[in-house]
């Protein structure tokens, strides 16, 4: 057994009985939750996408820069007239 579990099962031997019911609801919580992005989980149902089943993360949440001068996208129409 690893180390791990071998710890969890010393510090399990130790806990009251509330402190163990505790424990093991948080346990069954994490079973049940999904850590994937609801559009990830769209995708997979979708026969056109091939999602990995395993370790993917959502991309980090990344503030917007702003710069200066003229927009891209009005300069664009702008060229275009």
């Amino acid at each position: 057994m690893n180390w791990v579990k071998e710890s969890l099962r010393n510090t399990i031997e130790v806990l009251s009985d509330e402190e163990a019911r505790q424990i093991l609801e948080f346990i069954q919580r994490l079973r049940t939750t999904s850590d994937v992005s609801p559009t990830l989980r769209r995708l997979a149902i979708d026969p056109a996408f091939e999602v990995p089943s395993e370790g993917f993360r959502d991309f980090r949440i990344v503030e917007p820069i702003s710069g200066k001068g003229i927009p891209a996208s009005r300069r664009l129409v702008e060229d275009r007239r």
